[in-house]
């Protein structure tokens, strides 16, 4: 079993040295975590007068639906990112936690500079945010999720399931693939940043062994 470690980086400060460094990787696997904008308790207030308010006008049905709704999966401009995990081997992440919304942006506009691969699962996700955010896409990166699903196509599905757990869950700690707790209450708590850093390490490694793969593809078959 693969042990991760990870470090995290929390001020605006210490972000801003922090991605200097990075900016001299070539290569890193990129993930984010996201809650929704409004907190839970203002969620849980829009279900109860959901619930019990008979006499709701159709505008504030609308707008409590929106707020009981909301999560980390809502529409990217309803979210929040919490977290940035920069991946920079099959075994060490690096997480930084944006103190602002300012924060997050500086965060954002450094990757959409970055000339070096970001290697991403499942892209569609982070990519809606960063669209959403500055308005265009990485200069230079790959998804490992269709990279994998040209790999193991098949038409029985849950022999060509691609989700990076489904995939990685043999070579790091098993209660990663089955740990539950999105949108925690503290974005420091300690088994929510070993999460994260397994989800950046497990998606460069898996990066690394989508090109070995690739490299015997070709020795046994050409290249077209």
């Amino acid at each position: 079993m693969i042990k991760v470690t990870y470090g995290v980086t929390a001020t605006r400060y210490n972000i801003q040295k922090k991605l200097r460094s990075l900016s001299e990787k070539p290569v890193m696997s990129l993930d984010t975590e996201t809650s929704g904008v409004y907190p839970k308790q203002d969620r849980k207030t829009a279900q109860k007068l959901l619930d019990k308010d008979p006499d709701l006008s159709i505008d504030q049905i609308k707008q409590y639906r929106m707020v009981a709704g909301n999560s980390g999966l809502s529409f990217p401009s309803l979210v929040l990112t919490t977290h940035f995990v920069f991946g920079l081997s099959r075994d060490h992440s690096e997480i930084l936690i944006p103190d602002s919304v300012h924060t997050e942006m500086l965060i954002w506009k450094f990757i959409a500079s970055h000339k070096g691969l970001l290697v991403i699962h499942n892209a569609l996700f982070d990519l809606q945010i960063m669209y959403n955010r500055v308005g265009c896409l990485p200069q230079n990166y790959v998804d490992t999720a269709i990279m994998s699903k040209c790999f193991m196509n098949h038409v029985n599905i849950w022999k060509a399931k691609v989700s990076l757990k489904e995939l990685m869950k043999n070579q790091y700690d098993p209660s990663w693939s089955i740990y539950n707790e999105y949108e925690p209450e503290n974005p420091k708590n300690p088994k929510f940043l070993k999460y994260c850093s397994i989800d950046g390490s497990a998606c460069f490694n898996l990066w690394e062994e989508l090109k070995t793969h690739s490299k015997k593809e070709e020795e046994i078959y050409g290249t077209a």
